[in-house]
């Protein structure tokens, strides 16, 4: 192919000095400038990677954002960007990038709607999948198995019974094929058409998938229940002990009406429990079974569940709010880009080649295609004659014979019009920075951040893993940081009743081990135990523990009081390398890269206009908050 660049080029680099007097200048780098509106893109969108309750610092942005900029020159200096692996990453990446942004628009808006009238309801269905590769292409006898199966079923045969048996999804087994209530967007394209197609208590036709043959059932077809927010307190031990613990956190509850401090106190989802438990919002198919449907039968008039058990551990939920399905317009932005994402967009292929047969200037040396009617017709230099112009690129018939020869079972010019909507698509795809402003710049923060990683790998973390004497050399001059805290094995346990504390100390005081009071405290109400090893600052001891091998404590915490009694002291020691090799790697590629960003710092003059800064962060939200 015949690449004309060099009106573009000069086209482009016109735009580029007119968009230049346009844009104001933020700094410069070596007297080469660099423009506010690539900062604005690069941190005004990011408020979601602020540090919570830390005000956003523009000056904090800036130096991080003249770093990544003095990388990116280092990265072009060292020629990373010319080596085949980058250039062959960079390419995979950009022809996934372009799938989306070949929807027309037209047809996204009918794809949009589909989505949005299928999230209205939601579809209980069983399948049955016979694996085939993605892009395999004699699949006869899969075909013929599923299609086997499908006539067992439709004469009688119990679905469930013939999936545990016969289907490749290993799930099967044990749940018979059933894959719960869902809706729009949860599973691929043609399972979801599949499903939304067939009635409830049918079998759908034989359909195929990215992983294979299958055939669905369904079973119940109800409107959506929208989404939920709960807060939720887990017990993750799922013994006999587990089951005792939510059920005595149950009570309590009931009983005081205290779910977020109990959370806090004893839930052992973490993330959650510092925040009372709280859950991000879900629909009903997006949680493990069974905690989805727990959830939706809550209510602010049934505000707790009772104890459920999942793969997970124990489980109580806490009703917060219940969000019904919106209307369309409400969520059309939201689902116009999860349309785009998914793989339903694949469809929109020709649509856009439609649009672009009559956007484009397009011409056909008829002549030349001519020549193709002759079987025995090849190319050499002396007969290659031009065949097709797209806008400005031109096609030669030996591009034409390349791709017929690996299509030879069917006559040339069968070949011409596939031939053709390729290289239109193809041109459009490559011209994609020209036309499409969102794809421009998504495709630069991952080109950038590819060659960062690369420089990364380069200056930072092979040196480190790699330099074996000045890791040790690192970990004999920071031995102090490598100090594993003391250990203390302790029983707690927490009461409201004060009446209770001289008998539970009574208790406590015989007990030889945490084994001992676990015992003990199973039959006693209204009391909460945790045990186990933990360090000093460990969230779950109140101020004032005495951490003396046996000692008693025995303290006011808000509402409670708690009795700790530490049965084990495991000293802090001394961390050898090989034991915290890991870390020491990581710090001392921490102190690498300060080093050498240090050294890009001093190898370039950068120069910052304040004033435009100051400006900036007027403009910008995240800094004005």
């Amino acid at each position: 192919m015949i690449k004309n660049f060099k009106t573009f080029s000069i086209f482009l680099l016109f735009s580029l000095v007119v968009t230049a007097q346009k844009e104001k200048v933020l700094l410069k780098i070596d007297k080469e400038p660099v423009y506010a509106s690539e900062f604005k893109r690069l941190f005004g969108k990011n408020q979601n990677l602020k540090i919570q309750n830390e005000p956003s610092s523009i000056d904090d942005d800036m130096q991080l954002f003249v770093d990544y900029k003095l990388k990116i020159l280092e990265a072009e200096a060292l020629q990373l960007d010319t080596v085949s692996s980058y250039i062959e990453e960079l390419a995979r990446y950009r022809n996934q990038l372009a799938l989306p942004y070949l929807n027309d628009d037209s047809q996204l808006d009918s794809l949009t709607r589909e989505a949005y009238e299928r999230s209205l309801t939601e579809v209980r269905a069983s399948h049955i999948l016979i694996r085939v590769e993605e892009n395999a292409t004699d699949t006869v006898a899969a075909y013929q198995k599923i299609s086997a199966l499908r006539d067992r079923i439709v004469q009688g045969e119990d679905f469930e019974k013939v999936a545990k048996e016969n289907s490749q999804d290993p799930s099967a087994k044990s749940n018979g094929g059933d894959l719960g209530y869902f809706s729009v967007f949860r599973m691929v394209y043609p399972f979801e058409c599949a499903a939304y197609a067939t009635e409830k208590g049918k079998v759908s036709e034989i359909f195929r998938s990215q992983f294979g043959y299958h055939i669905l059932k369904v079973t119940d077809v109800r409107d959506s229940q929208g989404e939920m927010e709960v807060a939720h307190i887990m017990i993750r031990d799922t013994t006999a002990a587990g089951a005792q613990t939510i059920d005595k956190v149950f009570r309590e509850l009931l009983k005081e009406d205290n779910f977020e401090e109990l959370a806090k106190k004893y839930s052992d989802d973490k993330r959650s429990a510092q925040n009372g438990g709280r859950l991000n919002k879900f629909t009903i198919g997006a949680m493990p079974v069974p905690f989805g449907e727990k959830s939706f039968e809550l209510s602010e008039n049934n505000k707790y569940s009772n104890p459920f058990r999942t793969d997970y551990g124990w489980h109580i939920v806490k009703y917060i709010q219940h969000y019904p399905v919106k209307s369309f317009d409400a969520v059309e932005k939201e689902f116009r880009q999860k349309t785009k994402r998914d793989s339903r967009s694949k469809t929109l292929a020709n649509p856009v080649l439609v649009r672009l047969k009559k956007e484009y200037a397009i011409q056909i040396n008829e002549a030349a295609k001519k020549d193709f009617e002759n079987p025995s017709f090849t190319v050499n230099d002396s007969i290659n004659k031009w065949l097709i112009t797209i806008e400005k690129d031109t096609l030669m018939q030996k591009d034409f014979y390349g791709y017929i020869m690996n299509r030879r079972h069917k006559k040339a010019l069968e070949n011409f019009q596939p031939f053709l909507d390729e290289e239109i698509l193809n041109y459009y795809k490559e011209h994609l920075e020209e036309t499409n402003e969102e794809f421009k710049y998504l495709f630069q923060e991952y080109k950038y951040g590819l060659l960062m990683f690369d420089l990364m790998k380069l200056e930072i973390w092979d040196k480190a893993q790699n330099d074996t004497i000045g890791l040790q050399e690192f970990y004999q001059l920071h031995k102090t940081d490598y100090i594993k805290p003391a250990l203390y094995t302790s029983a707690i346990v927490s009461t409201k009743d004060s009446k209770q504390v001289a008998t539970l100390k009574a208790t406590i005081s015989k007990a030889d081990s945490v084994s001992v009071i676990q015992e003990e405290m199973v039959a006693v109400e209204n009391v909460l135990l945790k045990s186990g090893s933990f360090e000093k600052d460990n969230a779950i001891f109140p101020e004032g523990v005495d951490y003396s091998l046996g000692a008693i404590s025995v303290l006011k915490d808000g509402d409670y009081t708690v009795l700790v009694k530490v049965f084990e002291v495991q000293e802090a020691k001394q961390e050898e390398f090989d034991d915290v090799k890991g870390k020491v790697t990581s710090d001392y590629q921490n102190e690498i890269q300060e080093k050498w960003l240090t050294g890009l710092r001093n190898k370039h003059k950068v120069k910052i206009y304040k004033r435009r800064v100051k400006e900036l962060a007027s403009e910008m939200e995240v800094y004005s908050e």
